[in-house]
């Protein structure tokens, strides 16, 4: 068993209900593979939400009554928050975020589930390289026109396959950002999530519990969406290392 990088996202605008109606929020885990749940990261109009998580498949609430979102989740621009132990959702199956608002007013909640695809078999690094060698692939600098997407690729060299370890970047305004391996059509999240739920920085990069193996000559599409109404410039570097057959 062999564990893949993907991220799990959900958007949802709460109606202002003093923390007394909850709005459940499915999200649909894919069929291809177990998702093993990890990590906790958020971005909200207001952090005044609270929370219940259900797994669907087995009836079971994670949480005995709800919780505030600022106990139960983070941001990767500081720490996000990180199960004591990781829970496995079944492929197939979908999986329940209930949320309610306590600011009294309406509130836009962006969450994302960070874990990895648990994949049979073994790793594509699982063998003997000749050399390891730490590199950075970048985006550059860039600039998304405003409330307007842009895909950007990332190129990987020839010469080497590329392990994914961290995800860093900064941005000017708001946007949301998407991860897909253009050669294998390999998707790293099931929708779009906030630039803060994905990329970290320098002081608090958001390391990925499990890799992303990403082979020689293949191309990383990024794709950036503006929400602050303005030109954004961004830009995103993904760390890891040469993998040297």
């Amino acid at each position: 068993m062999w564990k893949e990088l993907f991220v799990f996202g959900m958007n949802v605008t709460l109606p202002g209900a003093a923390g007394t109606v909850f709005t459940p929020t499915q999200i649909r885990i894919d069929s291809d593979a177990d998702f093993e749940w990890q990590k906790n990261a958020y971005v909200s109009t207001s952090p005044l939400i609270k929370l219940k998580f259900r797994d669907d498949s087995m009836g079971r609430y994670l949480t005995k009554n709800p919780v505030d979102i600022q106990g139960i989740a983070g941001n990767l621009i500081g720490t996000p928050f990180i199960w004591g132990r990781p829970y496995v959702i079944l492929a197939g199956t979908t999986f329940t975020v209930e949320a309610s608002d306590y600011s009294t007013a309406p509130n836009t909640l962006r969450f994302a589930m960070h874990g990895a695809k648990m994949r049979p078999g073994n790793s594509p690094w699982d063998r003997r390289f000749r050399a390891l060698i730490p590199f950075v692939y970048s985006t550059g600098a860039i600039t998304v026109p405003a409330s307007a997407s842009l895909p950007v690729n990332i190129e990987v060299d020839m010469d080497a396959h590329f392990l994914v370890q961290k995800i860093t970047g900064i941005r000017t305004g708001a946007c949301l950002i998407e991860f897909k391996e253009a050669s294998r059509d390999r998707d790293w999240q099931n929708i779009p999530v906030h630039f803060d739920s994905m990329v970290g920085n320098g002081q608090f990069p958001n390391v990925v519990f499990s890799n992303r193996f990403i082979y020689r000559g293949s191309v990383i599409v990024v794709n950036f969406t503006d929400l602050s109404a303005a030109p954004n410039p961004v830009e995103v570097m993904i760390t890891g290392v040469k993998l040297y057959e």
